[in-house]
């Protein structure tokens, strides 16, 4: 495994914490800085080639620190190549009040390559009465396979502007959470039906199931108004997919 970086970011060793998949890495980003702030520019790049499998998360949420003047921006290269596997499972983003952030992230695989990627906005935060008071927040994600881009999933929120806690948006709901099941060339029928043998509806969370095109995969959109129902439903999907994908269920997360 090779590894470059540079402040502030951080990639630790890998660790090897999966019993059933004693040759897969666990790799934590740190960010020393404590969050992300006006101005900065990041990038994290994140390749597997050669049947290597590797599993990239942080060790704790993103914040969003507030932004009186300007924005910050990262961008997120994800390549998985010749018969690889990567899941992408960050810790929430939290958008402080006044808050700018930009994000594009591009996932590139080849057929034979899987993947599985997620994220988590958190309304802000809550225990300082702080709900949906970012100013801005913009999530663009594109799948290529094989050179061509099949899929872009575009997220915007202006919630100063234009509220979100409406119906048709958000509603009442808090928190919104997305995962990308890829698996080119794979089974991606059984990744669906792993995905929907999930509940869509509950008191307080609501989950969809959509197939991608060129049947390369699925992606998994969730609802819910508390932080522990979000991560449940998330690591659940996780879970139930991973299964499917390389036949043995999550482990339980280390941090």
């Amino acid at each position: 495994m090779k590894r470059a970086q540079r402040f502030p970011l951080h990639f630790t060793t890998p660790l090897f914490l999966d019993d059933s998949q004693p040759g897969m890495a666990f790799v934590y980003v740190q960010n020393p800085s404590g969050a992300v702030f006006s101005g900065d520019q990041l990038e994290l790049r994140i390749a597997a080639r050669n049947g290597g499998k590797l599993h990239v998360t942080n060790t704790s949420a993103t914040k969003l620190h507030r932004m009186l003047d300007g924005s910050a921006f990262q961008r997120v290269l994800l390549e998985a190549k010749q018969g690889s596997y990567i899941e992408y499972l960050p810790d929430q983003l939290i958008p402080q009040a006044q808050s700018s952030y930009d994000q594009e992230t591009t996932i590139d695989l080849d057929r034979g390559s899987m993947l599985i990627a997620s994220e988590i906005i958190a309304p802000g935060r809550l225990a300082r009465g702080e709900i949906f008071a970012f100013r801005r927040l913009k999530l663009e994600t594109r799948i290529r396979v094989g050179g061509s881009t099949l899929f872009t999933d575009r997220i915007l929120m202006e919630p100063t502007t234009t509220p979100i806690n409406i119906r048709g948006v958000l509603g009442s709901f808090l928190y919104s959470g997305n995962l990308l099941a890829l698996t080119p060339g794979g089974n991606a029928k059984g990744v669906y039906d792993a995905a929907s043998s999930l509940d869509m509806t509950g008191e307080d969370f609501r989950l969809g199931v959509g197939a991608l095109p060129g049947a390369v995969g699925i992606i998994v959109r969730v609802l819910a108004r508390s932080s522990s129902t979000i991560t449940r439903l998330m690591e659940d999907a996780w879970s139930r997919i991973r299964m499917q994908m390389i036949g043995t269920p999550a482990p339980s997360k280390r941090k």
